[in-house]
């Protein structure tokens, strides 16, 4: 029993249902292509199609997921080298403006990235909290994230499809 209370269910529920939401989204959107008979301009069958864009959404969220619940020394170990030249350093401000003005142009899009960034980073911080190891954490969120993106797909195929 004591194993229960260690999950934080509050966060979890809303990681899970943003990533839910998102599947719905992703749902309508593949569904829109696969319709279209095209993708990237290129006439496939409509069973390709639809394994390509739901490989590509499944490899999308385990790269939110389990890429920005990394632990920090992770992320900043090839970063080191790069911002110790002047290159790196001016390269590092045009990419960063570049990626600011993608950002504002595309508010819609990025703030459901955000939102998806955000819950999975709350769960990693529940969890570390909570004394659950990092890699069991990143466990844990990879799986959570792809059932309620699951979920959602699944919804929105059972509801309009």
């Amino acid at each position: 029993m004591l194993w229960f209370r260690k999950i934080p269910w509050l966060s979890i529920s809303i990681m899970t249902i943003a990533y839910g939401i998102s599947g719905w989204l992703y749902a309508a959107w593949a569904v829109e292509i696969i319709n279209q008979g095209k993708l990237f301009y290129w006439i496939l069958e409509n069973n390709i199609i639809t394994v390509i864009l739901y490989g590509l959404g499944i490899c999308f969220i385990l790269l939110i997921a389990l890429a920005f619940t990394a632990p920090v020394a992770f992320l900043t170990t090839g970063m080191a080298k790069w911002f110790r030249t002047d290159f790196g350093a001016f390269m590092s401000i045009i990419l960063g403006a570049m990626a600011f003005a993608l950002i504002v142009q595309r508010l819609d899009f990025f703030s459901r990235i955000f939102v998806l960034l955000a819950s999975a980073m709350l769960v990693r911080i529940e969890l570390k909290i909570r004394g659950i190891k990092t890699w069991i954490s990143s466990l844990i969120i990879g799986c959570l994230c792809l059932l309620g993106f699951g979920i959602g797909i699944i919804a929105y195929t059972i509801y309009f499809v």
